[in-house]
């Protein structure tokens, strides 16, 4: 005798229309959680009663595996939990050198740390109001969603974008950039962007950094997305201005944007005619001589943001690159052998993307990896989105988060009539994982 989801026997259920054997339609995957996960199924039903994945929402864990915001450490997230104290003490002195020190270190800088409080989108403002002035010509390197927002703010503040425009999934070549600097010798910035979210593709930043350092220009590069997680040596690669936030692979909480700042683009930001107050950056930079900021800094963010960093490097930064491109390696190579098509052919080690079969509604793929398994994946935007889907593999994601969501896309591929045999894609993910042996 089974129990419908509305609570009654053998009767069929108004929200779902099916009957009694719900759960035998359940196992078969025919049944939609949707239409009946606001029910209140424990005022019916024992646990013994139904699966595992129908536990209502605050039972089932929730796997964050979006390339931001990333999941964050248990240590740093206890950090949290202290009493806030004041920022204008010789403790959050002491905290603020700390926490630049071991930022210069992942950085691998020895340039001036300025910390903000806001997202990577207020470190890409910044530094574009205190490097380019108004009626100044920039250049932005746009092949996504993100990479564009470079030349949105320079737009907005006046500066004279100059897009040097690719397909999405499509990677920059240094002697392009090379032969536009020609072109148009009074550009006066390089905007460029590690680690492209909205597709996935990283960029070859080092060699068009090699370019840039030819020129008066000064290179800024996003680095939000990836810094943490994948190889970026911002002095040897000639990075003049690098923006970053916290809440991705530095596996920090969202709300603390980082920014960089080398002597070049220092020169620059004397000469340039600021448009900010907010975010006038030699404020900061006055201010980071006394170990504080001109405003009111999120201290206790600050202090969790630390805790992770130091984790980084406890594991050895080039040990965090390795072991985030065996990830990604893996998520690749199960993706692909379920049949699934990847975004481009230069990913970012820091994340993984895939187009949906057309087959699929995305909305409801996605809806269902959620509110089913738990799992949230970042759908796409702009020209992609509704298309694919993107993923992280950075951070405090091992090798079991990226083999259980590589068998549960399977199973909901299966379930939208996509086939796909079982297993595939975590056998084929697994040759490029380390070996269990000690």
């Amino acid at each position: 005798m089974y129990i419908s989801c509305c609570g009654e026997e053998n009767t069929r259920c108004v929200c779902c229309s099916y009957n009694g054997s719900w759960i035998s339609a359940q196992l078969k995957r025919t049944w939609d959680w949707n239409c009946c996960e606001q029910k209140n199924l424990t005022k019916y039903l024992r646990k013994q009663d139904y699966p595992l994945f129908l536990l209502k929402a605050n039972m089932r864990k929730y796997r964050l595996m979006t390339p931001g915001p990333t999941q964050v450490p248990e240590k740093s997230l206890l950090v949290l939990a202290k009493q806030v104290t004041h920022h204008r003490t010789s403790d959050a002195a002491d905290l603020y050198k700390n926490v630049v020190a071991t930022l210069q270190q992942v950085f691998y800088t020895k340039n001036n740390i300025l910390l903000l409080t806001g997202s990577g989108t207020a470190a890409m403002e910044a530094a574009v109001t205190n490097f380019v002035s108004h009626g100044e010509k920039i250049l932005v390197l746009s092949s996504g969603k993100f990479s564009e927002r470079w030349g949105e703010i320079a737009q907005a503040f006046g500066m004279v974008p100059i897009l040097y425009e690719l397909a999405w999934g499509k990677r920059f070549e240094p002697a392009e950039v090379q032969m536009l600097l020609a072109a148009n010798p009074d550009i006066v910035a390089v905007c460029g962007t590690l680690c492209e979210t909205s597709t996935g593709v990283g960029h070859d930043i080092k060699g068009i950094g090699k370019v840039v350092r030819q020129t008066d220009a000064i290179f800024m590069v996003d680095g939000i997305s990836a810094v943490g997680a994948v190889e970026c040596r911002t002095d040897d690669w000639g990075i003049d201005v690098l923006v970053v936030g916290s809440q991705k692979a530095l596996m920090g909480l969202p709300g603390m944007a980082i920014i960089s700042v080398n002597e070049k683009a220092w020169e620059k930001c004397e000469k340039t005619e600021r448009q900010a107050f907010y975010f006038d950056l030699m404020k900061y930079q006055k201010s980071a001589a006394d170990l504080t900021t001109p405003f009111t800094v999120s201290k206790s963010q600050l202090e969790s943001l630390g805790s992770s960093v130091n984790l980084l490097l406890e594991e050895g930064l080039e040990n965090v690159w390795r072991r985030n491109a065996q990830l990604a390696a893996a998520t690749r190579a199960g993706l692909t052998a379920m049949g699934l098509r990847l975004t481009t052919e230069f990913p970012s080690d820091a994340m993984t993307a895939a187009f949906i079969p057309e087959t699929i509604d995305a909305k409801a793929f996605m809806k269902t990896l959620e509110n089913r398994y738990g799992i949230k994946l970042a759908g796409g935007q702009g020209d992609w989105k509704g298309k694919i889907f993107r993923m992280a593999h950075f951070g405090i994601i091992d090798e079991c988060d990226v083999l259980g969501v590589l068998c549960v896309i399977e199973m909901t591929l299966n379930s939208f009539g996509f086939a796909v045999t079982l297993g595939t894609a975590a056998r084929t993910a697994e040759q490029y994982l380390p070996s269990s042996k000690l």
